[in-house]
């Protein structure tokens, strides 16, 4: 008890610091003179926020610190800032600001957290609002219409988001700013372990960003915002609770959170439970399907998630820390598997077509296919310091360690179990200006331990480790704000020794008819052993960057960025059948041939090398607005995995049968890609909001095609917004893909509508928001060119979506 006593004292003497004692009050109203109601008012260096009141009115008390900086933010506003600096007396201080014509939010991704419009590099971010209309049960889905962004599409239980046509180990999916550290950069089939059920807002980063998180991030980032740790006071209790039924899947979802506090203590609680059926496509779910394939169905594509977090904070004026703790327990399908094995498993027939509907085995064991059982706890911390010590003005920490295990479920059977232990560890530190310049230099540690355990262990067990420096700086000169970077890591790659072992049947490449073709032909196998050396990569990544707003609302900003990424732990030493995939992957160590022979010596690694430029245009202001974004990325030594037109043979134990399976090898090659995205926004009247969206992606490697390129997208959404009422109806057309690569197919394109539409009221102290919405509406057979069950698993068909969301 003495113990605690004497942690609180020191962490209340850390963060409190006080020497005079001011009031700061004023008002905000727009350029018209009319007040702007709900706006963010911070002082910055303390923990003080102040909300203005109906009339635009805000009010600080005891403002105890010397120096006062005052920043207004609004999302339907340019924001507001105003250095006051030192202060002895009571202030009054008004702002006017000038309208937005998209939502201009925070992003909290970025190191010195600029605005939407105020960005040096392209982003995304989705406000909590949108975010409760789009929702789905996968990041990746949730994300796929956001332009630039796609889906890896594992079925309506997995995918990750696709960021320019990267994905993968390029693409790093955060939490508050900390690694998710799940196995979805691993394999497709790997659901991201992170929840948008309290998420108050989603950041995508598109281009290189690995100065802040990493070479991991050399695609981009998607950062999901969360209060699991809060860090402003609150005296009494606020939350959301909702409730929702989907028609597609027999689904149910319901979620919660809730935070509280008084005095220096708050406290948030959140947590959801989805249960779903298999969901209801149009058609066949293969291309060529079996004699026994329902029509209608996608199978083993049910799920069902329980998730619930947990946190505390100690709040003063200078600064925060606070603790969270997050258990997850996902058990889905995996689609695509389901007839494997059909012949052998006859007498299963009747008992799995009773169960694969109707969901009466709460878990789902009695499925036939492939499930994924994932078990994951994690524990958070963070804090803020502000004015340490002389010369810094804000001093920040956060540290994340991941328990992650999932087991693969085949046919009722335990399979293989994969495992991660992760932490990640960031300190940061922000300094005071320098001849104008301001910013933030840092350190981060990241270690993970992965293990995989099962015959569908296609990569041993390995540990990798990252160092890294960063410094972040920012100068603002008249219109015009330039941002410089850099970052140096090392990353440490230690794997346990294993054999790969491949029977590969010769003249494969011929297509599907190599089963009758060569019957009866001579195999060749190799079974060889191997133990590997560390793999140890020093990575320098530059950036430089400026915005230049040269014309009042409208911007151009460049981005020119240099960037080097260690490959992953799956890109090395893959070697064996992967499950989710159907295929038999190779990793870049081990040098094989195009006769599918696997020399004893491991081939020397290099790293990946990213030369990128952004250009974005943007209009923010007026009764319409835009931002266009071009990129060019040269890539030398791009590491991608393509099909080989090779057969690995694999023989099932009991029944002598043997199967193929498409060999892929990890590559390096020099790499070209190149696109646009855009979003252009036209007010029609006070409430009716005209929504054009579009990108398009371009993906060579030396004379081929990179595989799974998303195609061209044309979008439209036409939103009313009136007293409560609010509507849209939109489409999506995809344009078929044609320019794949060696060994992939062709994709036809498809036109998907969208339609939703909700009302809001008040009861006493509660606002009710009643919604429907209606998804794939013309019940249209999609089938998703980025994903690898494209030709077993299409988007769900027709699907409406009832709810009521409570906040209180």
């Amino acid at each position: 008890m003495k113990m605690r006593s004497l942690l609180s004292l020191s962490i209340a003497g850390l963060l409190s610091a006080p020497v005079y004692a001011t009031i700061v009050t004023g008002k905000v109203t727009d350029t018209a003179g009319q007040p702007v109601a709900g706006a963010e008012v911070k002082i910055e260096g303390s923990r003080r926020v102040a909300y203005t009141d109906e009339n635009g009115v805000y009010r600080f008390d005891d403002v105890k610190q010397p120096h006062i900086h005052l920043h207004v933010y609004s999302s339907n506003f340019i924001h507001g800032d105003n250095d006051l600096g030192d202060v002895d007396t009571d202030q009054n201080v008004d702002f006017v600001l000038k309208p937005a014509s998209v939502e201009n939010i925070v992003v909290t991704a970025n190191a010195l957290q600029s605005s939407v419009l105020e960005s040096v590099t392209p982003v995304t971010v989705i406000g909590a609002e949108k975010l409760r209309k789009i929702e789905a049960p996968t990041l990746g889905e949730t994300l796929k219409n956001a332009p630039g962004v796609h889906s890896t599409y594992f079925g309506p239980v997995s995918s990750s988001p696709v960021i320019r046509g990267n994905d993968g180990p390029r693409v790093k999916i955060v939490q508050n700013g900390l690694d998710v550290s799940d196995v979805s950069r691993v394999g497709p089939d790997h659901n991201v372990a992170t929840s948008l059920a309290s998420a108050t807002q989603v950041e995508v980063l598109r281009g290189p960003a690995t100065l802040q998180y990493g070479s991991g991030a050399i695609g981009g980032v998607v950062n999901v915002v969360d209060k699991r740790i809060p860090q402003y006071q609150l005296d009494g209790v606020e939350g959301e609770a909702e409730t929702s039924y989907s028609t597609v899947n027999n689904g149910s979802y319901t979620r919660a959170d809730v935070t509280g506090g008084s005095g220096n203590i708050v406290w948030h609680v959140d947590g959801f439970y989805r249960d779903t059926d298999n969901a209801d496509i149009p058609g066949f779910a293969s291309i060529d399907p079996d004699e026994d394939e329902p029509n209608g169905e996608l199978e083993s594509s049910a799920m069902e998630t329980r998730n619930v977090v947990a946190g505390l904070s100690y709040v003063a004026e200078e600064g925060y820390f606070g603790f969270a703790v997050e258990q997850l327990d996902n058990e889905y399908g995996v689609p695509g598997h389901s007839h494997g094995h059909e012949d052998e498993h006859d007498e299963h027939d009747e008992e799995h077509d009773e169960l694969d509907g109707n969901h009466e085995d709460e878990d789902h064991e009695g499925e036939e296919g492939v499930l994924l059982d994932v078990d994951m706890t994690r524990y958070q911390a963070a804090g803020e310091w502000h004015s340490p010590i002389q010369g810094l003005t804000n001093l920040k920490f956060a540290a994340a360690y991941t328990d992650y295990q999932h087991a693969e479920i085949e046919d009722g059977e335990p399979g293989t179990v994969f495992t991660n232990e992760s932490s990640d560890i960031r300190l940061s530190a922000y300094h005071e200006e320098v001849n104008g310049w301001h910013g933030v230099f840092g350190v981060q540690f990241n270690h993970s331990d992965y293990n995989a355990v099962g015959e569908e262990a296609f990569t041993p067990g390995n540990s990798t480790s990252s160092y890294a420096l960063y410094v972040i700086e920012q100068k603002n000169v008249g219109d015009v704000t330039f941002e410089l970077g850099g970052r140096l890591e090392r990353t440490t790659l230690d794997a346990d020794a294993s054999e790969i072992e491949l029977e590969v049947l010769h003249e494969a490449h011929e297509g599907e008819e190599h089963d009758e073709e060569h019957e009866g032909e001579e195999h060749e196998e190799h079974a060889i052993a191997f133990n590997f050396p560390d793999y140890d990569f020093t990575s320098v990544s530059l950036s430089a960057g400026a915005n230049w707003e040269y014309q009042e609302g409208h911007s151009i900003a460049v981005t020119l960025s240099r960037s080097e990424r260690a490959p992953s732990q799956q890109e090395l030493f893959s070697a064996g059948q992967h499950l989710a995939t159907q295929s038999y992957e190779v990793g870049l160590v081990f040098d094989m041939d195009d006769e599918g022979h696997i020399e004893e010596t491991l081939k020397g690694v290099k790293e990946e090398v990213s030369t990128n430029l952004d250009l974005t245009f943007r209009k923010f202001t007026g009764d319409w607005g835009y931002s266009v974004s071009f990129f060019y990325n040269q890539a030398d030594d791009y590491i991608y995995q393509t099909s080989t037109g090779l057969i690995a043979l694999t023989e099932h134990e009991e029944h002598g049968d043997e199967e193929g399976l498409p060999v892929y090898y990890f590559q390096q090659a020099d790499a070209d890609i190149w696109g646009f995205e855009a979003e252009t926004y036209v007010d029609l009247s006070d409430s009716l909001r005209l929504t054009v969206f579009g990108d398009y992606i371009r993906a060579e490697v030396e004379d081929d095609n990179l595989p799974r390129t998303p195609p061209m997208r044309f979008g439209s959404e036409l939103s009313y917004v009136n007293d409560g009422l609010s509507a849209d109806v939109g489409f999506t057309w995809y344009d078929e893909q044609n320019n794949v690569a060696s060994f992939e197919t062709t994709t036809d394109g498809y036109t998907l509508v969208n339609a939703s539409v909700q009302y809001e009221f008040a009861t006493q102290n509660i606002d009710w928001v009643v919604f429907a919405r209606g998804d794939n509406l013309t019940d249209e057979e999609a089938r998703v060119h980025t994903s690898f069950l494209k030709d077993q698993a299409p988007l769900p068909g027709r699907n409406f979506t009832m709810g009521v969301r409570a906040l209180f």
